[in-house]
């Protein structure tokens, strides 16, 4: 056991501000006693998982020695949910905040929990590494929406989970996008207030999470889509955006910009085109070669209408 622990000041000062405080004592306890989890786990009186989970924090910010990285190669997140004995379980009912994360989880959803609904809570901290409070939100929303399944829970925390919503932070911005952005787009596309199918919230998060695109440039999109193809078409809508967030959109101002461009452009084309093109304009099939733009609706149009008669 090491009598003395070296710490540099500029990692007291630039890291220690910034991580979490269960993860600084995993680190200090680390150096002081080994590089067994479980040692480190039993002298902190937290979860072998909570060392697993410190530890791979301070491999990401460079910090973490050979043999701890040796351990944590050894124990990987399994791929399908761990099954607990009773034993296990009831060990880690010990901890105080596995306790109250069961209590709160009981009122949230008015019934007593039985031995697979606190295993499967309890996988979603273990198995999953989502925080404690991270957990609350999620089953508030889920319970807030009239899900109280422990299946359809269990499907939305590892979907937070594959996402990163790893933070409070991070789950209500994802809660405010999923209840505001989501209903703000579907309003554009005629559809009221319903949330979307499962494959149109794969487009929404692609716009919205993933483009990062603001909910009225998202709507403004949603819109040109009807007028221009008659109906609801998340490819369509697709096509547009990727062309907006290619060109760097964030503003109706910058959409505008696109449009006078574009408009400018065409008008310029059609001046210099030739008398005899622009009387007899030819019969178009997807074999003619089109001149690129960065910008151009009339090529949208036509694919989404070739589309649609092949449907």
């Amino acid at each position: 056991m090491a009598e003395e622990i070296r710490i540099s000041r500029a990692f007291i000062e630039q890291e220690l501000p910034q991580a979490p405080p269960l993860y600084v004592s995993v680190f200090l306890m680390t150096q002081a006693i080994g590089q067994k989890a479980a040692e480190v786990a039993h002298a902190l009186d937290i979860l072998e998982s909570d060392v697993l989970r410190a530890w791979k924090y301070w491999q990401e910010r460079g910090y973490l020695l050979e043999a701890q990285q040796q351990e944590m190669a050894a124990k990987p997140v399994a791929s399908a949910r761990p099954e607990y004995t009773p034993a296990e379980l009831s060990a880690y009912l010990k901890h105080p905040d596995i306790q109250l994360l069961f209590r709160s989880a009981e009122q949230k959803l008015g019934k007593s929990l039985s031995y697979s609904d606190m295993a499967m809570l309890f996988s979603f901290y273990d198995w999953l590494g989502l925080p404690m409070d991270v957990i609350e939100l999620l089953l508030s929303d889920c319970v807030s929406r009239g899900k109280r399944g422990m299946r359809y829970i269990e499907k939305v925390a590892i979907a937070w989970a594959e996402e990163g919503i790893d933070t409070p932070e991070k789950a209500a911005e994802y809660l405010r996008m999923r209840r505001q952005g989501y209903r703000e787009v579907m309003r554009a596309f005629g559809q009221g207030n319903r949330m979307p199918a499962p494959e149109e919230e794969k487009y929404l998060k692609k716009w919205l999470r993933t483009y990062h695109l603001p909910t009225e440039i998202v709507a403004a999109a949603c819109e040109r889509t009807i007028l221009r193809t008659g109906g609801v078409s998340f490819a369509y809508a697709d096509r547009i955006l990727e062309q907006w967030h290619k060109a760097k959109v964030q503003s109706m101002a910058d959409v505008q910009k696109l449009d006078e461009a574009f408009a400018a452009k065409k008008a310029v084309h059609q001046k210099s085109e030739p008398a005899y093109r622009q009387q007899s304009k030819p019969h178009s099939n997807r074999f003619i070669n089109y001149t690129q733009r960065e910008w151009d609706y009339a090529e949208l149009e036509r694919l989404e209408r070739e589309k649609q008669s092949e449907w």
